[in-house]
């Protein structure tokens, strides 16, 4: 068995929204935090691995709400590469069959040093804006969710309007019709499924409303009607500015059609997240990767989503509150998100003060080690005594 993991000397951000604590002791056992508060009223065992983070901050593991994830070898890669940045966990939109046997994989330990995945699989109309199981119709969309319920899915995905990307496509193009999407969302929520829904536009957006979805992701064109929905139901916002953002747009010189319909929605969107924001919608944390042909790193993007948000209207903290604790509960995922006592042991030591430039956590140097369920996953090379390469054996391996 492992050893407990000490972090000493920290500041701590738990992710809770609460004000940042000081010479704070963050105690790890059995794949979860243990203990977590001031140094003076932890008390760690004296065989616990120390690790003294005096001058860093401590902070959850980054929880990416909306990246989208297969079960492909370059997958493995991203969710390699964006552990290494502080992002332990990834919700996938279109996980689908692939991504949840890579899902697995990880959870059982088989595959080490990769990121956590929440599976998502899509249901959608034929010729829709996503697709994978494409179905038409309230009793074939029923039988298209519990078919992706039987494979597996952590939450179901579809969409209610068109989207950027085709060239016969537009955001205002209706997708599933409102008795669709209230069969798909009733069937979901007997399997005790959530459902994020693609909608950029009215009728989409207030159809989603109307069927009771759990999140709604986007919102490029939102109108205040829209918001006001979100607020009066109690639903999930997840805004991905990111794809709006003059990066994303200055990326698709070979797509015209889908550049002038970015920059048509950009003030729009970001008017919308403002309003939002003042009006006390619940806002999680997802930056729709991949972006750009390009394929920036993961973390790129998510990183440019917390500066967006936070030019929206977001104070720091709640930035990160959005993208740690908000996105788990978005997601029902009750034990991460935070650092307390009891939760998954998802932990990043940085190098700089998060609220006081959260563009500092953007530079992967600052990222000096990330601990994902109790364990040392990456470290720079000033950390690298804290990391462990081999694996832990059983105890009674050779016992007869």
């Amino acid at each position: 068995m492992s050893k407990p993991i000490a972090v000493i000397n920290a500041r701590l951000i738990d992710g809770t929204g609460a004000e940042a604590v000081d010479n704070a002791t963050v105690l790890m056992a059995h794949g979860r935090f243990s203990a977590v508060g001031p140094t003076s009223s932890v008390e760690v065992p004296e065989d616990a691995h120390l690790i003294d983070a005096a001058s860093k901050t401590v902070m959850p593991g980054l929880v990416e709400g909306h990246a989208h994830i297969s079960g492909s070898p370059a997958s493995q890669r991203v969710l390699r590469l964006a552990l290494q940045r502080g992002i332990t966990t990834i919700c996938s939109p279109s996980a689908n069959l692939d991504g949840i046997k890579l899902r697995d994989g990880i959870e059982s330990g088989h595959i080490r040093n990769c990121a956590r995945v929440i599976a998502g699989c899509v249901v959608a109309p034929t010729f829709g804006h996503i697709r994978f199981r494409n179905a038409d119709g309230p009793w074939e969309v029923r039988k298209a969710v519990r078919e992706m319920v039987q494979a597996g899915a952590d939450f179901i995905k579809t969409a209610a309007s068109g989207g950027f990307w085709a060239e016969n496509e537009r955001c205002s193009e209706r997708n599933y019709t409102l008795e669709e999407l209230e069969a798909l969302v009733d069937e979901a929520h007997a399997w005790h499924r959530p459902v994020v829904v693609h909608a950029h536009t009215q009728p989409g957006i207030n159809n989603s409303i109307a069927a009771g979805v759990d999140q709604i992701h986007h919102g490029a064109f939102i109108d205040e009607e829209g918001v006001r929905g979100m607020l009066e139901h109690d639903l999930w916002f997840v805004p991905t500015l990111h794809v709006t953002s003059d990066r994303n747009i200055r990326a698709w010189p070979d797509r015209p059609w889908m550049a002038e319909e970015m920059r048509q929605s950009q003030p729009v969107h970001r008017a919308g997240v403002k309003l939002a924001h003042e009006l006390g919608v619940k806002i999680a944390f997802g930056c729709d990767y991949p972006g750009a042909p390009s394929c920036w790193a993961l973390a790129d993007s998510t990183y440019l989503e917390l500066q967006e948000l936070a030019q929206c209207g977001l104070s720091a903290m709640e930035a990160l509150v959005a993208a740690t604790k908000s996105t788990a509960e978005a997601y029902r995922l009750d034990d991460i998100g935070t650092v307390e006592a009891g939760k998954r042991a998802d932990l990043l030591v940085v190098d700089c003060d998060p609220l006081a430039d959260l563009g500092a956590l953007a530079d992967g140097d600052n990222i000096n080690i990330v601990i994902k369920d109790g364990r040392v996953e990456s470290t720079d090379e000033a950390h690298k005594e804290h990391y462990r390469v081999r694996e832990d054996q059983p105890s009674d391996r050779f016992s007869t």
